[in-house]
């Protein structure tokens, strides 16, 4: 498999507009940090050569969202794969490793992608993503909450903290959770109540 036939398999599948391609890490990361609001899944090579270390370029990805599910394809034997690097892959939530020098390692990453599309889709963090996400710019822009210390808060902060797995983005995570879970408890108590009666 070639990175070149594995980017036509993705565009076929999912669409030019959905599949970028970045041949320096640099342009990557760029893209990234501009596109932070995006959900997103990189498929990542584990050797650049003299150019980049991949391990450097994973953990900077990481920085940017715990959100990026992370693909690393390579042509290495798990066995040549440094014991520290692969602790550090696993430590972090790596996504897959997919060793595409397989006649069919591009089918493979295929199916890795559709694994991330799924739990992106299903993963609650995500959807609290997707429902700031569906509030006009200039309405995120805006003071949404204060904090205990009387610090103006929006949805694009909340958005950004969520996405970088802060303490206070993953307690916003945790209220809203808890607030959406009561709900839902109520309407299913009014529900039963209704039945008791009839």
């Amino acid at each position: 498999m070639t990175e070149r036939s594995l980017f036509i398999k993705l565009v076929q599948k999912y669409g030019s507009s959905h599949v970028i391609w970045k041949e320096e890490p640099k342009d990557g990361i760029e893209f990234l940090k501009q596109n932070l609001n995006l959900r997103t899944i990189v498929i990542l090579d584990y050797d650049f050569g003299t150019k980049s270390n991949c391990i450097d370029i994973f953990q900077e990805i990481q920085s940017q969202s715990s959100l990026i599910y992370i693909i690393l394809n390579t042509a290495k034997d798990i066995s040549e794969i440094k014991e520290s690097d692969l602790k550090i892959f696993i430590n972090n939530h790596l996504m897959a490793l997919v060793d595409k020098s397989d006649y069919d390692g591009y089918q493979k990453t295929l199916i890795e992608v559709e694994k991330a599309i799924g739990y992106l889709n299903n993963r609650v963090d995500c959807i609290l993503e997707e429902w700031i996400l569906r509030h006009e710019m200039f309405t995120r822009e805006q003071p949404y909450i204060k904090d205990s210390t009387g610090k103006i808060i929006s949805l694009n902060d909340i958005l950004k903290d969520i996405r970088q797995d802060t303490d206070f983005g993953r307690k916003m995570s945790s209220n809203i959770i808890r607030t959406a879970i009561s709900m839902l408890q109520k309407d299913i108590d009014k529900m039963d109540i209704k039945s008791n009666t009839k």
